[in-house]
Formats: structure tokens, sequence, C-alpha cells
């Protein structure tokens, strides 16, 4: 096919959906084919799903929109996204408006206004249908909510604010994985309880390579309401030895394996940060990354997490746990967490990684000092709204500061120091916390959720 291309690259909001077959792993085709062959995806809104328009009975829809750099004109990028659609899997010719494997529209494409005919039908843009469409402007908020139409001069944010109350709005998620497995946001917090394959954790709670005693352990906080498990085999404490790939390997890849055959739809998450641990864990039956070093300890690590379209945890740490306790000098511990972070988010999203696949963890407790912890857990409201439209980690969990803070001086100890954090975390908007003592925090973060969150 012949294209054209543009004097200079063009911003355009892309809307893509789907509500057949596996909904997440379709809309992750997605976003790859269009950076193979459209442009480059600069970020993504969340997930959403949506209740289904005009033809009613059909499956949910599963929505998002993106923000795509392009070269290409707006006839050669309707085209290309129609040669995308035919290529993850949708059949044409179909009822209009029914259920499909994978749609791809545009939105908006820069400022202009474009009336068109071309092979496949004609081209409107903007979208004749995007200011009716809640599918469309709630997850448009989260990329451009001060773009202003070019037609109707009305922001995003006004137009979506125009409609009339849905009955089922759209519902952001998270996608866990390959198995179309999706958390609601921004309803509850999530509580992902801690299950160390290792012998020296700082937290005294290491179970080595017992796996009986893992799974024990994982039951245990299963049945305490914890909603995730993240188990991890080297420890971060300061100055703790570096684990070979093979030996961390051979401490999670078994608990993981026992933990998934004991609760098969239970989430899980690895926490490691090396690409080959984080890919055999997720063949083991992980569900997520989480990677301290903010995938900086490893070259590998985003490309693995975009291969296996898994969400990451990247988490912001200077140095290594080894160097940490050096580095913790800041002109603004919040801006510069912000900034710092943020540039890690960014080379996920080069990487192939969606925006809707990435949670941010500001690091409570690595190469940060008292007054850094208190801040940052002063600020979580800054840094959910930073780094939005990203869920939100926050893993202050039984952390130095706490015992300095209570005269806990054993880790062992500090699980109610732990569960104000959590309720600090919950009042900031944190969607996840993650903890040892799985029990008081679930708790917390119940009554915080109704205070600040659901209502009763």
């Amino acid at each position: 096919m012949a294209t054209t291309t543009v004097a200079a690259t063009v911003t355009a909001y892309v809307a893509i959906g789907t509500n057949l077959g596996n909904r997440a792993s379709n809309l992750h085709r997605a976003v790859q084919e269009l950076n193979a062959h459209a442009g480059r995806v600069v970020r993504t809104s969340l997930l959403y799903t949506t209740s289904p328009q005009y033809v009613t009975d059909q499956p949910q829809f599963l929505n998002a929109v993106l923000e795509l750099s392009t070269s290409l004109s707006a006839v050669d990028l309707l085209l290309c996204f129609k040669d995308i659609e035919v290529r993850v899997g949708r059949v044409l010719g179909t009822l209009r408006y029914g259920p499909r494997v994978l749609d791809v529209d545009i939105l908006f494409y820069g400022t202009h206004v474009v009336h068109a005919t071309t092979a496949v039908g004609p081209l409107i843009i903007p979208h004749a249908l995007l200011h009716e469409r809640d599918f469309v402007l709630r997850p448009l908020l989260d990329l451009a909510a001060d773009f202003v139409h070019p037609i109707l001069q009305q922001t995003i944010r006004t137009l979506h604010a125009a409609l009339p109350v849905p009955t089922n709005p759209p519902i952001p998620v998270l996608s866990l994985g390959p198995h179309d497995l999706l958390w609601p946001l921004h309803t509850k917090t999530y509580v992902m309880g801690i299950v160390n394959a290792t012998p020296d954790s700082f937290s005294g709670d290491g179970v080595g390579v017992d796996v009986t005693a893992a799974l024990a352990a994982a039951t245990a906080m299963v049945d305490q309401g914890a909603d995730m498990l993240d188990i991890g085999g080297e420890s971060t404490k300061p100055h703790a030895p570096v684990v070979s790939i093979d030996d961390e390997i051979a401490r999670v890849v078994p608990v993981l394996r026992a933990i998934r055959h004991a609760f098969p739809l239970l989430p899980l998450s690895i926490d490691t940060t090396k690409a080959r641990v984080a890919a055999a864990a997720i063949e083991a039956g992980a569900n997520m990354v989480n990677d301290v070093s903010g995938a900086t300890a490893d070259s590998n690590m985003l490309a693995t997490v975009a291969a296996a379209q898994v969400p990451i945890v990247l988490m912001h740490m200077r140095g290594t746990p080894a160097t940490m306790t050096f580095q913790k000098t800041y002109n603004d511990v919040v801006a510069d967490v912000i900034a710092e972070l943020t540039s890690s988010l960014d080379a996920a999203m080069a990487a192939g990684i969606p925006t809707w696949h990435v949670v941010a963890d500001p690091g409570i407790g690595f190469a940060k000092g008292l007054a850094e912890n208190v801040t940052l857990l002063r600020h979580v409201s800054k840094l959910k709204a930073a780094w939005a439209p990203c869920p939100l980690l926050i893993g202050a969990s039984r952390k130095a500061f706490l015992g300095t803070l209570c005269g806990k001086p054993n880790p062992a100890d500090r699980g109610n120091a732990t569960a104000g954090t959590c309720a600090a975390a919950v009042a900031g908007g944190a969607d996840v916390v993650r903890v040892h003592d799985v029990a008081v925090c679930v708790d917390v973060c119940k009554v915080s959720d109704a205070i600040w969150r659901t209502g009763v």
C-alpha cells in the first residue's frame, strides 16, 4: 500500500475497543501493531470495561484511548488501522456496532478537520460520535482532559461533564496478565501480601526454600483477605548479598508453582530485578512483575514484560541496596521522586508496555530517610496525580523508619505502624498496599476505603 506522509509528525488520539476473545491481549496486540506500522504510541489511558451501546445484546467491551505520534496522513492512518484490525482478528462485513475482536478509530488528528472519501468508506475527523460516547470520553480524560474539540470548541472535560449520568459507567481496570483477569480500580484498595522465599529478609519473615512453609504463609494471608501475593527470592535490605539468577529461580519458582496450584485464580506477583527470573516466574504462574529498580537493573526487563503482556510495578530507588543508603539527598523529595520515576514510566511505554500495565511505586524506605519517607506518605495524592493514570502502590511495610517512630527495633513488631501508613495511602488515593501483616492492614483498608472512597 502506497502511503503519504505529512511534513511533520502529528499527535492523533485513537480509540481502541474489543469484546471478543482475550480482550486485554487484543488491545495489547493493537499497541504493538500501531508501534510497528502507524507511528509511536506515546501514552495510553487506563483500560475501561464498558457496556455495549447501540447493539446491547453482546458482551461487555474493553476500551482504551491512545496518544499516537504519526507521520502518516489521516487517510493512510485510517487504511493502516483497518489492516491492523484484520491482522489482530477482526472479521469484516459483520453487524455494525456488533461484537468485534478489535475496533480502531481516529478520534482527533491534531486539530485538523477532515472529510474524505477513502477505499474503506468515509473518513470524518473529529470522530462524529465521540461527544456522545462515555466509553470514548472517559478514557480520553486520562490523556487530554483540556484538549479543545476543533469544531465544538469545548474541552474533553466539558464534553464529558455534559453527558447524561450513565446507568453503567465505564469502570477503570488493571489487567493482570493475558487471561482477561481484571481488577476494578478506584473503588477499593487492594492488599498485596508479601511472601519472602529468602533466608535473610530484613523483616525477619523469610521462609527460605521451604515450599511447605511458603504455602502455609500464603494460605494464611489469603484467609486474612489478601488480594494478591508478591513472591521474592532476593533480600533488598542494605548490603544483602547478591543472589545469582539460577539461585533466585530455584527459590521462587517452586513456591510460585505451589501457590498457583493451591489458588488457581489468585493474582501473583514476582518481586525481582532480573529479566530471566521474571520470565521463569511468569511461566510458573505469576501475573505481574514487581521491580524495585524501576527496570534499570536489567536492560532486558522491559522487553521481557512487554512480550509477556503482564503489568509491571516500577519503583523509585537510587543506586542498589548496597549503595542506596548513601543517596538520600534531595532538593525536594516529592518533586525529585516524581521526576526520577517518571523517566522509568516513559521508558516502559517506549519499550512497548502500555500505560495501563504500569504501576508506580515511590519506593518508601529505599534511598530515603525518616523525613523523606514521612513527606512522601504525606503527599501520596501528589504522587498519584503526577503519575496518573498509572495505578499507585505504596510499600512501607515494617520499614526501619517505622521502628524509629514507634520505638520498635524488631521489624516483626511494626504491623500496627504499617497499618498507619496504609491509612495514609488510602487517603491519598493509592490503589495497592504491599504488606507483611495482612489481617490488620485489610481491616484498615476497609475502614479507610469507607471513609475516603466508597462511603457506607
